[in-house]
C-alpha cells in the first residue's frame, strides 16, 4: 500500500509500506484523514529524537473499520486513533499515568502511523466516534486531548486574566478549550508569527499588551523556547502559575529563576495525556472546537511529501493545522 515515509532529516517521499497481518483482538482501519502537528514537523527535520526511522508519520487519525477480529467493533464504524504506547505493568501505568510511563512511545513516531491506506493495531488503541461528527472534527480529538490535559494540569482554579504564548493549530485549541471552560476570563495570545496572531484575534483572543506585564494568574508556553519562558517569567503574576506544553528546547533552562520564586509561581510541565478520551470526544462532538477555525491546510499524500521535504510546514502564512486527505 501507499505510504508517506520519513527516512530522515527532510527525506521524505511515497514508499511502498508492507500490508500488516491481522491477529487476536486487531482492528484494520482504512485511514481517511490524517492531521500533522509540531511532532511530525520536529520528526521530518530531525530535531525530534526518540523515533524510529524510517517511519510512517501520522498520530492524528481518523478512519472506517474495514476488518475486526475483536467484538468491540463492526466493519463501518468510525473510529479515531488513540495513538499513545505504553507498557501497561510499571507503576505509572498502574495508576492511569500512562503519559509517565519509562516505555511510552506514540504511534507515528515509534512505529508506523496513520499516513497511509490502513493502518493495523490493537483494538485498544482505538475509539468508536458518535454519529453526527464529521472527519474534519475527529481528526482534531488528539489535540483536543492534549488541550484538555493542559487545561488539567494548569488546575481548578478560576484565572481572570490568561496568556497563551504560541498559536499555531494547538494553541487555537487551547484558547477555544479556555473560552469553553472559562468563559469569562480574559484570554490573551502571544506569537512571534504575525500571521499566526492575527488568526487568533480573530477567533476572540485578545493581544498582549506592556500593561499587561505581571497581571496573568496563568500563562500557558506552547513554544518552549528561551524567549517564550522568559516572557511567560515576566507575564505571570505573584501567586500565578506557568503551565509549559511546548517541548523545551535542549539545554534550555528555566529563565528568571529569581524572579519566579520572589513571585512564588509554580511551574508545571504537560506532556502527552491519559487514554480517556471521552471528554475531547464529546467537546469535538458537541461542537466546543470548531475546525473551520482550525484547518487551514488540506492535502493529498502525494502532496504532504513535498509539503514536509519542502519545510514548507515552517511558512509564516500556514496559520493553523494541516491535513491529509487520504481518499
Amino acid at each position: 500500500m501507499r505510504g508517506l515515509q520519513i527516512r530522515g532529516p527532510n527525506d521524505v517521499d511515497i514508499a511502498e509500506i508492507p500490508m500488516e497481518t491481522m491477529g487476536s483482538n486487531r482492528v484494520r482501519v482504512h485511514v481517511d484523514l490524517v492531521g500533522l502537528c509540531g511532532t511530525d514537523f520536529a520528526l521530518t527535520s530531525g530535531t525530534l529524537g526518540l523515533n524510529t526511522l524510517p517511519v510512517v508519520p501520522g498520530h492524528e487519525v481518523v478512519g472506517t473499520v474495514k476488518e475486526s477480529s475483536s467484538s468491540q467493533f463492526i466493519v463501518g464504524d468510525m473510529v479515531v486513533l488513540d495513538p499513545l504506547m505504553n507498557c501497561g505493568t510499571c507503576w505509572a501505568c498502574l495508576k492511569d499515568r500512562p503519559q509517565w510511563c519509562s516505555q511510552v512511545g506514540v504511534v507515528g513516531v515509534v512505529r508506523n502511523g496513520g499516513a497511509c491506506e490502513e493502518l493495523v493495531l490493537p483494538s485498544h488503541q482505538w475509539i468508536v466516534l458518535p454519529p453526527g461528527v464529521s472527519l474534519e472534527a475527529a481528526v482534531l480529538i488528539e489535540p483536543v486531548h492534549v488541550a484538555q490535559t493542559v487545561l488539567d494540569v494548569a488546575g481548578s482554579v478560576v484565572p481572570e486574566h490568561v496568556l497563551v504564548i504560541g498559536t499555531g493549530a494547538l494553541g487555537l485549541i487551547i484558547i477555544e478549550s479556555l473560552q469553553h471552560q472559562w468563559p469569562h476570563a480574559r484570554i490573551v495570545a502571544y506569537d512571534a508569527v504575525a500571521e499566526h496572531l492575527d488568526h487568533a484575534l480573530t477567533i476572540g483572543a485578545m493581544r498582549l499588551e506592556d500593561k499587561d506585564s505581571g497581571s496573568f494568574e496563568l500563562v500557558i508556553d506552547g513554544v518552549g523556547a528561551l524567549a517564550s519562558m522568559e516572557l511567560a517569567g515576566t507575564a505571570v503574576r505573584p501567586g500565578g502559575h506557568i503551565v509549559v506544553y511546548g517541548v523545551p528546547k535542549a539545554h534550555v533552562s528555566i529563565p528568571k529563576a529569581d524572579v519566579l520564586f520572589r513571585k512564588n509561581v509554580a511551574v508545571s510541565f504537560s506532556r502527552l495525556y491519559s487514554h480517556d478520551f471521552d471528554h475531547a470526544v464529546k467537546w469535538v462532538a458537541d461542537g466546543i472546537i470548531r475546525p473551520e477555525e482550525i484547518v487551514c491546510d488540506r492535502l493529498s499524500l502525494d502532496e504532504a511529501a513535498v509539503f514536509l521535504s519542502e519545510s514548507r510546514w515552517n511558512r509564516p502564512e500556514r496559520w493553523g493545522k494541516t491535513l491529509i486527505q487520504m481518499n
